[in-house]
């Protein structure tokens, strides 16, 4: 099984957990009254619709350039993590807008211990979840899997805030009612600002935006280290899904031939695929490494009047 499968299977895996999940925690809901715990369930349900998402963009990021894809389809992995942050931050705010609406709404049932026991079987069963969407995302260096794997460590924080909630009003009485609005409130609040972050995040990818500092200067290193790279500039960076992409106007010695200054351009092409299998293209723009041609937001290696091959 490949790399990319894996993905694909921690997946499906989490896809068909919340769906049980999901209507076991709305029926015990519904027994019991409780808002939190509805509102956990729905949150279970609406996990499905990023799962889905998650599939979509693994699926579509796979596919090769195409006539009307000149530049690949790994954007749909950008698409997918602003449909989940997009999902999120709308599912959140209706959890905040109840729980004010409504904040002391709440009964004791004698199924509560019952519900509380699934909301810890769902606090359980996701964490796990969690921890293996993580492992996999770190191994791919997948942002969108990473998104799917917080997503579920959301689900299980809200699952301890509910079953927290259940046992004080189970424990407390009528008195402790209004627990189950308040750990609502609390999770509606939190969700919105982990789903902010992930749209903002995919957000930046889709205007291609610059990734973070450290990381260009990682990619700017393997650059003057190649034997005959005498300077370089317009070197940029961009994220498009799980991977990034590179172009750089390379400036070598003026007297090399075509051939050689290609050769150069090809190693340091090779230098930064082979450093970091996470950069998926580079394009290298090759140029005479002339004093006139060099620009002050270049980065060069030149001493004197005329380049020195090295």
């Amino acid at each position: 099984m490949s790399e990319r499968d894996n993905g694909f299977e921690v997946t499906l895996a989490g896809l068909l957990i919340n769906l049980l999940l999901g209507g076991a925690k709305i029926a015990a809901g519904l027994g019991l009254g409780s808002k939190a715990l509805i509102a956990d369930g729905l949150h279970s349900l609406v996990d499905l619709l990023t799962d889905f998402a998650v599939l979509f963009g693994i699926f579509m990021a796979q596919r090769p350039e195409d006539e009307s894809h000149h530049f690949g389809h790994h954007k749909y992995v950008s698409l997918a993590k602003f449909f989940i942050g997009g999902v999120l931050v709308f599912f959140a705010g209706l959890l905040v807008l109840s729980s004010v609406l409504d904040f002391h709404a709440g009964r004791v049932a004698e199924l509560a211990g019952g519900a509380v026991a699934v909301a810890l079987a769902g606090l359980v069963v996701k964490e796990a979840l969690f921890w293996w969407t993580r492992a996999v995302a770190r191994r791919l260096r997948s942002d969108l899997l990473m998104a799917n794997a917080w997503h579920h460590r959301l689900d299980s924080l809200s699952s301890l805030g509910v079953a927290a909630a259940l046992v004080g009003v189970w424990i407390g009485g009528p008195d402790w009612a209004f627990l189950d609005g308040a750990v609502t409130l609390v999770l509606g609040c939190y969700l919105l600002l982990e789903a902010g972050k992930i749209l903002r995040a995919a957000t930046a990818d889709l205007l291609d935006a610059a990734p973070a500092a450290e990381i260009v200067e990682d990619f700017r290193e393997h650059i003057l280290p190649v034997p005959g790279a005498l300077a370089y500039h317009d070197f940029r960076v961009r994220r498009v899904g799980d991977v990034y992409e590179v172009d750089l106007h390379l400036q070598v010695d003026p007297k090399l031939t075509v051939d050689r200054g290609h050769e150069i351009a090809r190693k340091v092409k090779q230098r930064l695929l082979e450093t970091h299998p996470e950069v998926a293209k580079v394009l290298v723009h090759v140029e005479p490494a002339r004093r006139e041609h060099l620009k002050s937001r270049g980065i060069h290696d030149i001493s004197g009047d005329e380049p020195v091959a090295r």
